[in-house]
C-alpha cells in the first residue's frame, strides 16, 4: 500500500508485476530522444541506412543534449542476467542512435561552411565511439577544411593508433586516400564558405610551387596555361542539370591529368590565388559542387568494394562497414541531391589491371547517372584513347563507355598559349631563347615546362653559353620516347 501511495499514478503495480503507467503525465528522455530521431531520421551510424532528410539543426542539437551518458549507467540489479541482457542491448541502441544523430550534426555542419560547430560534434562523436572511423574521418576532413592542415594530420595518426590498439586493424583505404591527399594540397576546404575550397588557397605566395614544373601534373590553377577551348565545352556541360559526360584524350604528357585537377580546382580557388587573366566563373554556383578524383594508378581503388568506400566518402555519404554495388547504388540514389563530378584518371588502366571492375559494375554507373540521381552525377574520365577503344581493348561492351558525348582530344598548346606559358618566367627570357624553345618543344606541355626550367635556372645562375639548351634536349628525351611509346 505504501509503495502504491509513493509511486502512483506512475507505476502499475500488481501482485505479480510492478510496470510504468505510460498513461501517466510523465517526460521520459529516452522517448523523447527516440522520437526526435524518428522525425528527422539519421545517417545511420550502424546499419548504413542513409536517408536523410529535412535538416534542423537545432532538433538535433537538442537530440544530442538529451543523451548524457550510456543507459541506466551505474545502475546494476543483482541475479537478474535477464534484465542486464536488455539494458545492454538499451545502451547499445541508444548509444548507436547519438553516434548517428552526431555524424548527422557534423555533416551538415560541414556541408554548410560552419567548420567550428562541425568540429564541435565530430569530437562528440569520438567522445561516444573513440574507435569509430566514420568519426575520425569526419573530423580530418573539418579540421582540412577549416584550413587547420597540421591538426588534420595529427588527427589521422591519432585514428591510426586507436585502430591498431584496438582493434588490430589499419585505416580504411578512404581514409589514407584522403590523408594522401591534403599531404599534397589535392584536397578542398571550405565548401560553401565565401573562401572557397582548395587547400591551395591556403598556401602563401611564396610557397606556390615553382612556375615551371616538370614531372609531376600540375595541381594549383596558377600554374596550369592553355586548354581554354575544352575548358569551356566541359563546363558547359555541367553548368546545369542534366550533367553531360566528357571524355579527355591525349598522348602521354600532353597533360591529362593536369587538365582534371585544374577543372576541380579553378571555380573555387579564390582570385587572390590565381593569376589575373583567368576566369573561374564558369559555374553559376560552384561551392554546390563535389568533385571527386580517382587516380586508377593507385591499386587500392582496383577493389570494387574500396572504390565505391572512397566515392561515398568524397560525395559526403560515409559508409560504416562493407560497401557492395548495391548498398552504394541505395545511398547514392536516395542521397545526391547536388552536382557530383567524378574524375576517372588513367581509366585505362582500370580496364586492363583490375578484373573486378567488370561490364556488370560500369553499368550500373551509368545507370546511377542517367536515370537515378535527378541529373546530379556525371564523370570525366582521361585516357590515351577514346572511350569505346578503351572498351574494346579491355574486351568490355558496356554501354558506360558509349555515354561520353563531349570528346576533348588534347594536342599541342596553341602558338598564344604557350608563349603565355613562357611569359610565367619570373626573369624574361630573350626573344630568341622564347622561339627556341618553342620550336624544340613542339609547344607540348611537358617539353615546355622543361625547356623553360632549364633556362630560368641558367639565368638565376648568371650562366652564359648555350649549356642550358644541350641539357634542357637531354632532360627532354625519357618524356619524348615515353610518348611515342
Amino acid at each position: 500500500m505504501r509503495l502504491r501511495q509513493a509511486v502512483d499514478p506512475y507505476l502499475t503495480i500488481t501482485h505479480q508485476d510492478a510496470a510504468f503507467n505510460y498513461a501517466s503525465r510523465h517526460w521520459l528522455d529516452v522517448a523523447q530522444f527516440k522520437r526526435l530521431l524518428q522525425d528527422h531520421p539519421t545517417r545511420d551510424y550502424a546499419t548504413k541506412d542513409y536517408k536523410t532528410k529535412d535538416y534542423k539543426t537545432k532538433d538535433y542539437e537538442t537530440t544530442i543534449s538529451l543523451y548524457r551518458g550510456d543507459f541506466l549507467e551505474e545502475f546494476h540489479v543483482r541475479q537478474a542476467p535477464l534484465f542486464e541482457t536488455w539494458v545492454m542491448q538499451q545502451r547499445q541502441e541508444l548509444r548507436q542512435l547519438a553516434s548517428s544523430a552526431c555524424l548527422t550534426l557534423a555533416v551538415h555542419h560541414a556541408e554548410n561552411g560552419r567548420y567550428e560547430q562541425g568540429i564541435a560534434a565530430a569530437r562528440r562523436l569520438l567522445q561516444l565511439d573513440p574507435a569509430g572511423e566514420a568519426g575520425h574521418r569526419e573530423l580530418i576532413k573539418l579540421l582540412a577544411r577549416s584550413g587547420q592542415r597540421s591538426a588534420a594530420l595529427a588527427q589521422y595518426e591519432t585514428c591510426r593508433q586507436i585502430l591498431a590498439d584496438e582493434l588490430g586493424v589499419e585505416p580504411d583505404p578512404a581514409t589514407m586516400i584522403l590523408v594522401e591527399e591534403i599531404k599534397s594540397g589535392q584536397w578542398g576546404t571550405a565548401r560553401g564558405a565565401p573562401e572557397a575550397t582548395h587547400l591551395s588557397s591556403l598556401i602563401p605566395h611564396s610557397s606556390l610551387p615553382p612556375p615551371f614544373l616538370a614531372g609531376p601534373p600540375v595541381s594549383h590553377p596558377r600554374q596550369f596555361f592553355g586548354r581554354q577551348r575544352e575548358i569551356k565545352r566541359i563546363f558547359n556541360l555541367l553548368g546545369r542539370p542534366p550533367l553531360q559526360n566528357a571524355a579527355v584524350i591525349g598522348a602521354r604528357r600532353s597533360g591529362k591529368t593536369s587538365l582534371l585537377h585544374y577543372l576541380r580546382a579553378i571555380t573555387t580557388t579564390p582570385r587572390s590565388q590565381l593569376r589575373p587573366d583567368q576566369k573561374n566563373d564558369w559555374l553559376p554556383d560552384p561551392a554546390r559542387y563535389r568533385w571527386i578524383f580517382v587516380d586508377f594508378q593507385d591499386p587500392r581503388l582496383g577493389q570494387a568494394a574500396n572504390l565505391l568506400h572512397y566515392l561515398l566518402d568524397q560525395m559526403g555519404l560515409p559508409c560504416d562497414g562493407p560497401c557492395d554495388l548495391d548498398t552504394f547504388l541505395d545511398i547514392v540514389s536516395d542521397n545526391l541531391h547536388t552536382p557530383a563530378i567524378i574524375l576517372f584518371d588513367e581509366i585505362g588502366v582500370a580496364l586492363e589491371r583490375y578484373p573486378q571492375l567488370d561490364d556488370a559494375f560500369w553499368e550500373s554507373l551509368r545507370s546511377l547517372a542517367t536515370n537515378q540521381v535527378g541529373g546530379n552525377l556525371a564523370f570525366v574520365l582521361a585516357a590515351p584513347e577514346s572511350p569505346t577503344e578503351l572498351a574494346r581493348h579491355g574486351g568490355l561492351g558496356s554501354p558506360f563507355f558509349n555515354i561520353f558525348g563531349y570528346t576533348a582530344v588534347l594536342g599541342p598548346l596553341t602558338d598564344p598559349e604557350a608563349r603565355q606559358l613562357i611569359a610565367a618566367a619570373p626573369i624574361p627570357f630573350p626573344p630568341a631563347d622564347v622561339d627556341w624553345i618553342l620550336t624544340q618543344s613542339g609547344r607540348w606541355p611537358m617539353p615546355l615546362q622543361i625547356l623553360c626550367r632549364e633556362r630560368l635556372l641558367s639565368l638565376e645562375d648568371g650562366e652564359t653559353g648555350d649549356a642550358w639548351r644541350a641539357e634542357g634536349r637531354r632532360q627532354m628525351e625519357p618524356f619524348k620516347k615515353k610518348a611515342e611509346g
